[in-house]
């Protein structure tokens, strides 16, 4: 039997973890958080999804950081996946690394773009990338999960996982069968358009739900809001293609039409268009990541999502001045200088 641990048991690690772990897989959960821990000892993982889609309520093996020592005694882990923020890679990496089984392999199931962070570390052979494509979840508490999102299709897969190299390999078919138990998989021969296609999707709605402390709704039915998180997807696509990558559709929009939205007037309608009809088929308390841990005062990714495409941006000579002052202010909220409301838009749009 293939023994997997999920390094990150929050909404998308443990949402994976649950699902594994009640379809009979040997799954551990490592969670840096105690009270999660220990309720998830106590209780299980409890996943309530939109409409049912994804509920599960199952007991789940979970260790906390350290605790993980007492896995050197034990047979090796067959397949990691690294599920925790992106600033943390490097030491979760190396945490789960003396662990392993001589063949197994790491997959990074996070947002932003870390595979080669963890290939540097686990070796490029045994790192695979896993893009989150349609799950929204968050850990409202301890032991406790909320999905906002429905559940993807064989058009709009869930999750889409591949090798570095790109090809298709029996390898990342297993691993897609096993993330199959939560949603939807498929393997893709294009992880790097695949990573930074929901890049894109992050980096026009995480950062401006942060900076604004809107919903996800909320943020897409305010016309400020909207037409900002255009702006920064429409500049992220023609960065990413500057950079050779071939784009894949998510988020249930066109990419050509958003490349083409800041400068068409017509391609801004239908995106928009495309955004509400995405913003309609979520939860009305949806909101992704980066708000979710501005509300929990925690820090945010966006040094890896807005942050990256700035860096990037720059380095092809594409405008990315909004992403760089959405990174900007997420920052100062972080540290305490701002609060987030939506009074800090004009700031980035003017």
């Amino acid at each position: 039997m293939t023994r997997v641990c999920i390094v990150g048991a929050g909404a998308v690690g443990g949402y994976v973890g649950a699902h594994m772990t009640r379809a009979g897989v040997d799954t551990i959960l490592v969670d840096a958080w105690p009270e999660h821990v220990e309720a998830m000892r106590a209780k299980g993982l409890s996943v309530a999804g939109m409409n049912g889609a994804g509920a599960v309520d199952t007991p789940v093996r979970a260790l906390h950081i350290g605790d993980v020592p007492q896995l050197l005694r034990e047979v090796p882990i067959d397949v990691a996946f690294i599920a925790v923020k992106a600033y943390d890679t490097e030491w979760a990496t190396q945490l789960i690394l003396p662990y392993l089984a001589p063949t197994a392999c790491v997959v990074s199931l996070q947002n932003g773009i870390n595979e080669e962070t963890i290939a540097a570390i686990a070796g490029w052979g045994r790192t695979l990338g896993c893009s989150v494509s349609a799950l929204a979840a968050e850990l409202v508490a301890p032991g406790r999960i909320v999905r906002n999102s429905p559940l993807g299709d064989e058009k709009k897969a869930g999750m889409r996982i591949g090798e570095l190299h790109g090809q298709v390999t029996p390898r990342a078919q297993m691993l897609a069968a096993l993330l199959a138990h939560g949603d939807s998989c498929k393997v893709t021969p294009n992880l790097w358009g695949e990573r930074w296609s929901k890049l894109t999707i992050n980096a026009m709605r995480n950062g401006v739900c942060a900076l604004t402390g809107l919903t996800g709704k909320q943020r897409d039915t305010n016309d400020v809001a909207r037409d900002l998180t255009i702006r920064l997807g429409s500049s992220s696509i023609r960065v990413g293609r500057a950079l050779g990558l071939a784009l894949e559709p998510v988020g249930g929009l066109d990419l050509d039409l958003l490349a083409r939205a800041e400068s068409d007037t017509r391609a801004r309608e239908a995106i928009t268009t495309m955004i509400m009809e995405v913003a309609n088929s979520r939860s009305d308390g949806q909101r992704p990541s980066m708000g979710q841990d501005i509300r929990k005062g925690r820090r945010t990714e966006t040094e890896y999502i807005n942050g990256l495409v700035a860096r990037r941006g720059e380095e092809v000579g594409i405008d990315v001045t909004c992403h760089r002052r959405v990174n900007e202010i997420i920052k100062r909220i972080e540290k305490g200088e701002l609060m987030p409301s939506p009074d800090l838009l004009q700031a980035i749009v003017a």
